[in-house]
């Protein structure tokens, strides 16, 4: 490849991982309990009714979790970052 399109590509790829970082992916949405004896303790404010036991574990799943997202952008900044470094260190082939 040649140098323009390294840096293109390490652009690319710099800009895909900082938007992952940037993109908060939507938390589950909370479920009423149908069996009001067993809940999680807390209350939908929205729906004014206990969030069902299920419900809660997803949401604290997802808000305690491995960020996917995170990490995927930051293999893909330091991707970005390494083919720039190619781009900018590789001699041209001299051909012979």
């Amino acid at each position: 490849m040649t140098k323009p399109k390294l840096f293109v590509l390490a652009a690319l790829l710099i800009a895909i991982g900082v938007g992952l970082f940037v993109w908060e992916p939507e938390e589950p949405e909370a479920e009423c309990a149908k069996d009001t004896g067993r809940t999680s303790g807390f209350v939908d404010e929205e729906k004014n009714c206990p969030i069902s036991v299920e419900s809660y574990e997803r949401i604290r799943e997802a808000a305690s979790g491995p960020r996917w997202d995170n990490i995927g952008g930051l293999v893909l900044v330091l991707g970005g970052v390494g083919v720039a470094a190619v781009g900018a260190f590789r001699k041209p082939k001299t051909e012979a």
